[in-house]
Order: C-alpha cells, then structure tokens, then sequence
C-alpha cells in the first residue's frame, strides 16, 4: 500500500483525487487550509481508516514535515490561484513559491516523488498552437498583477527540474488546462464555467470578459484525477512535462450558449465587460487548447468525458442545491 501526501486535498481537484486513490486502496495525507478548499468536499472520507486530514498550510514546514514520513508520493496541488487587479499579487508570489520550495526541500530530505501541478496560464501569450510541452513561455507586461500566477507557477517549473537534476529527486510536473465538476468553486476562482452555470440557473446576468470570442478548453475534474494517477504510476513520466485536460476548444459565447441549451433556459441577460476594467494592463490569452499527443503516448492518457457530458453533470448537481 503506497502513501500519497496530498497538499490542497480539500479543494475541487484535490478531493476528486483523494475520492479515487481511496477507492484503489492508498492511504492519503491530506493537508489544506481550507482557504479556498472546502471541509464538505472530503467530510465523507473523514472517517476511512486510510485518509488522515491535518488543517494547515504549506508554508508551515513543520507540519509539512510531520505529514511527510513514511511518504512515497507528494501530489503537491495546493496554491494560490490568479487574480484581478484588486487581489494580491505577494500572497500568489509568496504562497507559490515558498510553498513549492517547501515540499522540495522535504522530497529531498525523504526522497520522496514530488508531482507539482502546473497550469496551462505558463503558455502566456504563445500563439503556437495546440500547445505544446517544449513550447516557449511568453509572459505579459509585469504591470499587469494577473502575469504573478503563471510567473509563481513558471517558477515552480524551474524549481521541480533544479532538484530534480541536482538532488536527484524525481519529479513530474502536470501543466493542468481547466477542470470543473458540481465541486467547483461558484465564483471565478473556479473559472468561467461554474461561473456561468450558476448565474444562469439563478437568472442572475452573465458577465463576459471582453467580447467572448476567446476560447479555452476545459474539461471534466474525473479526466485530470485520471491524468494525475498516470504519472504518479508511471516511472516513463518523471523528469517530464505534461499536458493534462481537454482538447475541446470553445469560445466564451458558444460556451454560454451551451449551458443555455442544456439548462433550458429560456432567456439568459449578458453584460460584456472591457478586460481593461478588470485586468488592468493584463492582455487576454485570446485561445487555449493543449497538445495531448506526449501525454497519450507516454502516460496513456485520454480525456473520456466531453464538454457537454461535463456541463450536463455539473448543471444536474448544481439543481439539486437550488
């Protein structure tokens, strides 16, 4: 029985993950502050003999430390999520790369494998697509606050492959395009497509960045958690970069327009906002859509559930709360 660590155990990702290594009969450590996390999303696996939850924090290193014995596997997921131009830019900086620097200095002290969740915001400006893994990272202006998220996760990129080639601790690092489930945060924490459906069952407006024809590929949280086990498991996967998510590219509108369709409603009320009102300086990534090709010949991976299967199991939870 391997024992796997998970930090950010109790956000939507994390507890999806912990529901799955349980059923295959790991035993997790999960940590989380419950900042973002939410204690609902593992209540129901408080009580199995194989899950032991500690409230803390990642740049708590003593606790880190203490979770840490025995340890095969750091699933380090926990962090500091992008923000507008009202949010804080040291928190993600600090958060990002002291936690990140933190669970290194442990694997390397245990000899522990570290998988670090990346996300596809590093690709910043690259206009190359579908994107690639050995692509060039091309960041914005650093006037603008939001670049600090994809600059913290960029630097723990750099910091995954420094103890990899110079402690020898192995490592894979998951650059995760976005995932969604009835767990998601409602709010733009949990990206655009919580956002939407919540607004439109509630008859609440729907509020646009931009004019929506920027498009992004999101997917279901079952498809990233099964990305996830696939380089844990795998031992092909450490020292590399993978694309994690789905390959199904939609515009903002088109994706409104969808939930429209599936929730039956008959009237949804838009409102555009510039992104300038939001963002400041930042500019909008105007298309995201990965290359899933090195992650199906090497991991085996291929995400099994569509955009609109996705949507039709969130919109038909979310009812049920309404």
């Amino acid at each position: 029985m391997k024992k796997i660590l998970i930090t950010g155990v109790a956000g939507m990702l994390g507890s999806h993950l912990l529901d799955e290594l349980l059923k295959r009969d790991y035993k997790v450590i999960g940590i989380d502050n419950l900042k973002i996390g939410k204690e609902e999303n593992i209540r129901h696996n408080l009580k199995d003999k194989n899950f032991t939850f500690k409230k803390s924090d990642i740049l708590d290193i003593e606790t880190l430390n203490k979770a840490a014995k025995d340890i095969d596997i750091i699933v380090h997921l926990a962090a500091a999520k992008k923000i507008d131009e009202k949010g804080s830019a040291l928190n993600t900086l600090r958060v990002n790369s002291e936690g990140t620097y933190n669970i290194f200095e442990i694997a390397k002290k245990k000899k522990i494998k570290v998988i670090f969740a990346s996300t596809s915001d590093v690709y910043g400006l690259s206009n190359t697509l579908p994107l690639k893994e050995d692509g060039n990272l091309i960041v914005g202006s650093s006037t603008a606050k939001r670049w600090s998220y994809a600059v913290s996760k960029i630097y723990g990129e750099q910091v995954s492959f420094a103890y990899y080639k110079e402690h020898k601790v192995p490592m894979v690092i998951l650059r995760y395009f976005g995932s969604f489930s009835p767990r998601s945060s409602f709010t733009w924490s949990g990206g655009h497509i919580p956002v939407f459906i919540d607004a439109i069952l509630n008859n609440k407006e729907v509020i646009i960045h931009g004019d929506g024809t920027q498009t992004r590929s999101m997917g279901y949280a079952e498809d990233s958690v099964n990305g996830t086990i696939l380089a844990m498991e795998n031992e092909r996967a450490v020292g590399e970069i993978f694309n994690i998510g789905n390959n199904e590219e939609m515009s903002i509108i088109d994706t409104v327009n969808l939930i429209q369709e599936i929730s039956g409603k008959q009237e949804v009320r838009k409102r555009f906002v510039p992104f300038e009102e939001i963002f400041g300086s930042y500019r909008e990534i105007m298309r995201r859509v990965p290359d899933l090709t090195k992650s199906n010949q090497i991991l085996g991976y291929f995400p099994r559930i569509s955009l609109r299967e996705a949507i039709e199991i969130t919109i038909k939870a979310r009812m049920k709360e309404i």
